[in-house]
């Protein structure tokens, strides 16, 4: 499961950088090997948890007949993305704050220890919570269709009023 997060969020790498992805990985730059934790499977969990249970509140709680056109549904999806985008900005940037991202992946550093440049900066945070947004949205409109196809199959879980909300 946790190598399944890991690629899923890798097609993103290009907007959050390689040394970000390596500390997500868990490379641990004492060891120089893949000693930490996986955070991909944490924030992947997170976010597969959160998408599921808006969507489940969407089909199944909320369910009135004005939200079954599929601007509701689009209004539904990019608010679970959005809260998708700070939950994973904030989970990265927790590690950037407190230091837990290793000095190797941080920075290049010249022969007396003076940092030169920066390899992760705040900006690669906000770019990964970019990622968790778009990861969110696929999620969403995969439950979406699961509903969907489960409803039409199995009418006693079809939503009453959103059920075909919005394809």
């Amino acid at each position: 499961m946790t190598d399944l997060f890991g690629s899923i969020y890798c097609w993103f790498e290009f907007l959050f950088g390689q040394n970000l992805a390596e500390h997500l990985w868990g490379y641990n730059c004492e060891t120089q090997s893949y000693s930490n934790s996986n955070s991909f499977s944490g924030v992947g969990l997170i976010t597969l948890a959160v998408t599921l249970v808006v969507v489940l509140i969407y089909y199944y709680v909320v369910n009135h007949p004005r939200f079954n056109r599929w601007w509701s549904w689009l209004i539904t999806l990019i608010g679970t993305g959005f809260f998708s985008l700070f939950i994973g900005y904030y989970l990265v940037a927790n590690d950037f704050i407190n230091g837990y991202i290793g000095d190797c992946l941080m920075y290049i550093r010249d022969e007396e220890g003076n940092i030169i440049s920066y390899l992760i900066r705040e900006n690669d945070c906000w770019m990964f919570g970019l990622a968790n947004f778009f990861v969110s949205l696929g999620f969403f409109i995969i439950f979406s269709l699961i509903f969907n196809i489960l409803g039409r199959f199995i009418p006693k879980l079809a939503s009453r009023n959103c059920k075909y909300s919005p394809f």
